[in-house]
């Protein structure tokens, strides 16, 4: 956010070695207390799968095809930077959390590390302070992401988490909360990313449905309807007003498919031909991060394409397994947890719906990091949650008049224990 360096040697950040020191302290003491390893097992092996399969075709297109301008060390690099060190982040947030109270506390840091950061971009787009964050040409900010796509996604992905930890709270903590929500809805204008509304909405659409049964209406109504009043000020008084009316109202019901989609059509479908020319890597991919070797002129815009394209259907699969089989434990998880762990494995579940969308239409970068250490921490959740005993879990219905209304403001179907 600061937009300092923290760059060793090559291949090496400061941020990487706190993240390695951790992660070799919290496996010397699972060592000594003779710890399991095999939580999150299944989510494990689909992680060490494409990682293996990554190596193996990195191997194969730098030694035996060689494709122009692959280079193996580069490439090599750009491996451990993002698969091998999303998986040690995973691991390090789910086994040096033990406890679901731990989890809720760590949860809450990096829900304030995400306000922290929206409010540093709000202020310094308001040039209150400065801290030489550079806006794109179009007027978009790029906040402390450094990109307005990414960002958003980034913002989108911790949203529902600020309001679970407002609905949780009370007085001061609950206001203090509810700004920082309000913040990141400001910050999420600023971007103007279509795609980061579009994945905050379908995730909010869908987790209405999926909580149907738990959630307050009237109470969400009423904060929704605060909250646009508010944003709608705040657009009316700054320079994104127009900006964001313009992209989503303006270009998106462009006629032209192309214009329409900022050029996504045309690069999404120059992606698939290129795989239909070689039939054969519809199954097995180009080998990792080969996309970035073609004659592309812009990145895929698709994570899953990118994926497929890259690591062929292994990796197409195993990347949509890790994001939606996290997705469903939690969602299964929220259904017996208490408060306040049932709020933040749903805001996680919201969370992750929306990244689940907004990837779609952005790579991300940056985001992987903390949507890992993010997912880490909401696994352990949901391993607490199911070693609880069943008297203390799980939500007993009521007939259907007999709907009791808990402290945090949701509508649970739960009688007395």
């Amino acid at each position: 956010m600061l937009r300092w360096d923290l760059t060793l040697v090559t291949g090496l950040s400061a941020k990487n070695l706190i993240i390695y020191m951790l992660a070799t302290f919290i496996a010397l003491r699972m060592v000594v207390a003779r710890t399991s390893v095999t939580a999150a097992g299944q989510m494990q092996t689909a992680f060490l799968v494409q990682i293996v399969y990554a190596m193996f075709t990195w191997v194969i297109a730098a030694t035996v095809i060689k494709y122009a301008g692959y280079d193996l060390v580069e490439t090599g690099i750009r491996l451990k930077g993002a698969l091998i060190d999303y998986y040690i982040f995973f691991l390090v947030f789910l086994f040096g959390v033990r406890t679901a109270e731990d989890g809720i506390k760590v949860i809450k840091w990096i829900l304030f590390g995400a306000v922290f950061a929206n409010l540093a971009t709000v202020l310094d787009t308001a040039g209150i302070i400065s801290l030489n964050y550079v806006e794109r040409a179009d007027g978009r900010t790029q906040g402390a992401i450094g990109e307005s796509n990414q960002y958003a996604a980034y913002i989108i992905l911790f949203l529902p988490g600020l309001i679970a930890a407002a609905v949780a709270s009370r007085g001061l903590q609950r206001l203090a909360w509810l700004g920082g929500a309000l913040v990141s809805c400001m910050a999420l204008a600023m971007t103007a990313s279509r795609g980061g509304f579009v994945g905050i909405l379908v995730a909010f659409a869908i987790g209405a449905y999926l909580y149907r049964h738990l959630v307050s209406y009237s109470r969400v109504a009423g904060w929704v309807l605060a909250s646009v009043v508010l944003i709608v000020v705040f657009l009316s008084f700054s320079n994104y007003g127009g900006l964001l009316t313009e992209r989503v109202f303006g270009q998106t019901s462009n006629i032209d498919v192309t214009e329409a989609s900022s050029g996504r059509s045309e690069i999404w479908f120059n992606l698939v031909a290129t795989m239909f020319a070689n039939p054969i890597t519809l199954i097995t991919g180009y080998g990792w991060d080969v996309y970035w070797s073609m004659p592309f002129h812009f990145s895929p815009h698709n994570y899953y394409l990118a994926a497929w394209f890259n690591l062929g259907l292994v990796g197409l699969a195993t990347s949509v397994y890790l994001l939606f089989s996290a997705i469903g434990r939690a969602r299964r998880a929220s259904l017996a947890a208490l408060p306040p762990a049932r709020g933040q494995l749903i805001a996680y579940v919201i969370g992750g719906i929306a990244i689940c969308t907004a990837v779609c239409f952005v790579d991300l970068y940056e985001p992987w990091f903390y949507f890992w250490m993010y997912t880490g921490v909401a696994m352990r959740l949901v391993l607490c949650v199911e070693r609880a005993p069943a008297a203390d879990t799980v939500l007993q219905p009521l007939p259907a008049r007999a709907v009791a209304r808990d402290p945090y403001g949701w509508t649970t179907a739960q009688g007395p224990r």
